[in-house]
């Protein structure tokens, strides 16, 4: 996993727990919760208008 960023957000796809880092100190390290590693929560897309 790449560095982790103070404010980034990370999520558990099975149970849908955020974790939000809130320090510096944890980089190049894996969470995991569920027995999966966390992801990088994904931006929403914007949603096109159909014209």
């Amino acid at each position: 996993m790449a560095k982790m960023k103070k404010g980034q957000k990370l999520v558990c796809v099975p149970c849908g727990r955020e974790v939000v880092i809130d320090c510096c100190g944890i980089s190049r390290t894996t969470l995991w919760c569920c027995g999966k590693p966390m992801r990088p929560k994904a931006k929403k897309s914007a949603k096109k208008k159909k014209g």
